[in-house]
Parts: structure tokens; C-alpha cells; sequence
């Protein structure tokens, strides 16, 4: 059975909707998904009714943006599985973030502004509702568009990575309240794509307040990075989870080229079953 536990829609910065997410997963093979849209667990509904018509498992979950410290390293991706979407205290929390991002938005097209890039509030999505999830994606399209960088990757890294001039911090809620928050909507914490100093800097205190799993394997962690992932995973026995991060935007894969057995994450999964 094939497995792809990170997956995410236009309800935050995917390019196809829930239903179509769900109906191109089927087609590419993959058997047991989940949908976790950045900050946002609008979409369950609609991908949940998608896949019970094509007969595929769909794991109900969120990737929320939290604060391990304040440097703008201290921030790090925390999933959240098998959640309720409806949870009040979970779409308080991801509702506070949505405006901390927005504000952030603002920020950055401001900074490009005042080196002469025109970025319009449109291709920004700040003409979109205020609680509305904004990403730094659309920012990155506007800059290819503009033939100022090659693709999206190369425009987060001259442009809209920590440390480059048009960066502003997101305000965003705190490790401690995005796991009480994964936690009050029934769900399970895990550590999402972490790189080698993510683990050395922040895995400790994130298993502290209460996150159990860790996002083993993914299209990019390959090599010494994957080795070092499953030690850390061993040493402190977190549930291992695997996921594409599929958005749809080019460079990334087509949705079903990376896909897992489903025997990589049993433990996981049977954890998330009744």
C-alpha cells in the first residue's frame, strides 16, 4: 500500500483543490494520504468526501508554523495528525498565525518595493481576505515572473530566506501552544522536514513538550541527512511519518513519483487508527 502523509491544497499553497488533490493521488497509486495545508484545516471536509468516493484512507492533518526561540532559525514546522478540524483551540491557533503571516507578507513586499520591485498587492494575495493563509510562494512566482530569478527555489534564496534584505519574521504562536493545540484537536505532533541542525537545535525541546513523531523520510532526505534522522528518531523513540511536501509548484516532483510503503510507518498509522 502506498503512503504520502504530506500533502497540501490551495486552502493554504498548494495549486489544486482539496477534491482535485485527492482524485490525482488515487490516480497516481497512492492508497493513504494526508492533506496538511499550512495553518489551515479548512480542506479535511471536502478531501474526506473526495476520498471515500474513490475508496483511498485520508489522514486528517496541519502543518502549523510555530516559535522554538526568537532568532529567525528558532522557527520550525510542527504536523499535526489525526486532528479534528473543527477543534476551537486549534483553529484559534491557526487563525493567529494566518494574520502573523499576512503581517509578514506585507512586510517583505514593502522591503521589495523599496529596492524598486513593484510586487502588486494581487500577486501577493493581499487582495485576498485578511484571514486568508498568505506563504512566501506567490511572492517567489512574482519574482520569477519578473525574470529575477530562475525558479522558485533560487527566488527564496536570493530574496525570501532568512538573512536576505527582503526577509521579515513571521509572528507566529509558540512551539508550546501549537502542540497544546494538535494535542486539544485529538491529534499527534511530529516534527516536520527537519534539517541537520534543526535536530541538533531543536528536537530535544519539541520532544519535551510533547511531540512524538518526526518526518523521516522525504524526496530530500537522502544520504548522511536520512542516517542521522533515523539515529535521532531511535534515540529518543519518536514514531517515524514520511511525506512528498507536494505542492505542486514547480521544481517539485509530480504528485505520486515519491510515495512509501506503507510498512515504513505502521506504527504511525496504527497509532492513528481506532
Amino acid at each position: 500500500m502506498s503512503v504520502d502523509l504530506h500533502l497540501h491544497s490551495t486552502v493554504s499553497d498548494g495549486t489544486v483543490s482539496p477534491k482535485e488533490l485527492v482524485a490525482r493521488a488515487a490516480a497516481s497509486g497512492l492508497r493513504t494520504i494526508a492533506l496538511a495545508d499550512h495553518d489551515d484545516a479548512s480542506g479535511i471536509g471536502e478531501a474526506r468526501e473526495a476520498a471515500r468516493a474513490l475508496g483511498i484512507a485520508l489522514v486528517p492533518a496541519i502543518e502549523l508554523t510555530a516559535r522554538v526561540d526568537p532568532r529567525p532559525e528558532g522557527t520550525v514546522h510542527i504536523l499535526g495528525f489525526g486532528i479534528d478540524p473543527a477543534s476551537e483551540e486549534l483553529c484559534a491557533v491557526s487563525r493567529r498565525n494566518r494574520i502573523g503571516k499576512r503581517a509578514q507578507i506585507v512586510s517583505m513586499v514593502e522591503r521589495l518595493r523599496a529596492r524598486g520591485i513593484a510586487i502588486e498587492d494581487e500577486e501577493a494575495g493581499l487582495d485576498l481576505p485578511g484571514d486568508r493563509y498568505l506563504g512566501r510562494n506567490r511572492i517567489a512566482s512574482a519574482l520569477v515572473a519578473r525574470g529575477l530569478a530562475k525558479d522558485r527555489r533560487r527566488a527564496f534564496k536570493r530574496f525570501l530566506s532568512p538573512g536576505r534584505e527582503a526577509y521579515a519574521s513571521p509572528e507566529v504562536v509558540s512551539a508550546e501552544e501549537a502542540v497544546s493545540a494538535i494535542k486539544a484537536a485529538g491529534g499527534i505532533a511530529v516534527f516536520a522536514h527537519p534539517t541537520a541542525d534543526d535536530l541538533e537545535r531543536h528536537l530535544g525541546k519539541l520532544v519535551k513538550i510533547g511531540v512524538e513523531g518526526i518526518e523521516v523520510y522525504r524526496p530530500h532526505a537522502q544520504g548522511q541527512l536520512l542516517e542521522k534522522i533515523e539515529r535521532a528518531r531511535e534515540r529518543r523513540s519518536l514514531l517515524a511519518t514520511g511525506g512528498s511536501d507536494w505542492h505542486g509548484l514547480y521544481p517539485s516532483i509530480p504528485l505520486g513519483e515519491w510515495k512509501m510503503q506503507e510498512e515504513k510507518v505502521r506504527a504511525f498509522l496504527d497509532r492513528l487508527r481506532p
